[in-house]
């Protein structure tokens, strides 16, 4: 039997299954219809997976993160059917001229590797992106080119830890340009750490690997080309840093926005939940309560390093 959810947090998870299932990576857009159908049913099935009501931190990030796993599913199975890559492509994305075909840009010839045509096409939509990086990094020209070679070796090597290729991670073309920009920001860290520009600093890997499966780093950079993390992310990075509690009160105050801090200071049932003593002035529920949410985003910061 589904647990019983707070109506208005349903309200909240459904806006936000909404808008990741119309846009579930930058590039993608979904009919609204259908991204209604699409939340409806992740919303519906994980609800009944639930034995017990969990977290509303929890359970959000879970249904957005399934929502958007889902609709990509989706568009690239309708893409395979219909041979179109471009089914789905936003109109309005100007990153580049149209999506190839993922499925071949990721089918490995067993004795030549990665080898189809497609790859040929793949270097004019990367190029552009990648110098336009490299440049405001200060990597210009015959070294630019270079790193820009080193990324697209580094899209089809073997990973130590999976065993797997970059390439193979996304499962619809427009993951392929944010994938592809934390690789040019890793090479451009390598190659100015080979010039002992980065030789002291704490970032300075020695390879993709070593950033990437680095459990200190646990994600290096924002991503530049999809713009700012989005809270499944972040709760998936971060969720043994926090509390139960301090993910409750990060939620409430910048996910769901479902109160202010005035709001909280004057709630005695949620004070009392974060230890706050009964009869406490409204100026100290107000500083225990910053200091609650300063101390829960300096735990962000630490595991997520922007």
């Amino acid at each position: 039997m589904s647990p019983t959810i707070p109506h208005k947090h349903l309200e909240k998870c459904w806006e936000a299954c909404w808008h990741r299932a119309r846009r579930p990576v930058e590039g993608v857009l979904v009919p609204e219809q259908q991204a209604s159908e699409i939340a409806e049913r992740v919303m519906r099935n994980l609800a009944l997976d639930f034995e017990a009501l969990p977290p509303e931190a929890e359970f959000a990030a879970r249904v957005i993160q399934e929502t958007a796993s889902v609709t990509r599913e989706l568009v690239a199975e309708k893409r395979r059917r219909e041979a179109n890559p471009q089914i789905h492509h936003d109109p309005e994305d100007r990153r580049y001229q149209q999506n190839l075909d993922l499925d071949r840009l990721q089918s490995i010839h067993p004795e030549s590797g990665f080898n189809d045509p497609e790859w040929n096409r793949l270097p004019q939509i990367l190029r552009p992106l990648a110098l336009s990086t490299l440049t405001r990094k200060g990597i210009k020209g015959a070294d630019a080119e270079d790193v820009f070679s080193d990324t697209l070796v580094e899209l089809v090597r073997e990973r130590e830890s999976s065993h797997s290729a970059p390439i193979l991670d996304p499962t619809v073309f427009e993951e392929l340009i944010p994938l592809h920009a934390r690789i040019v920001q890793y090479r451009a860290i390598d190659w100015y750490r080979r010039r002992g520009a980065l030789k002291n600093q704490p970032n300075a890997g020695e390879s993709l690997d070593a950033l990437s499966d680095d459990p200190d780093h646990p994600l290096q950079f924002e991503d530049s080309a999809g713009g700012a993390i989005r809270f499944e992310t972040i709760y998936q990075e971060c969720r043994e840093a926090l509390t139960a509690t301090e993910w409750q009160l990060i939620y409430t105050l910048y996910v769901s926005q479902s109160a202010t801090i005035q709001d909280l200071i004057q709630n005695d049932r949620f004070c009392d939940q974060l230890g706050i003593k009964p009869g406490a002035s409204l100026s100290t529920r107000r500083r225990a309560i910053g200091e609650m949410v300063e101390e829960a985003l300096e735990k962000i910061r630490e595991n997520l390093v922007f």
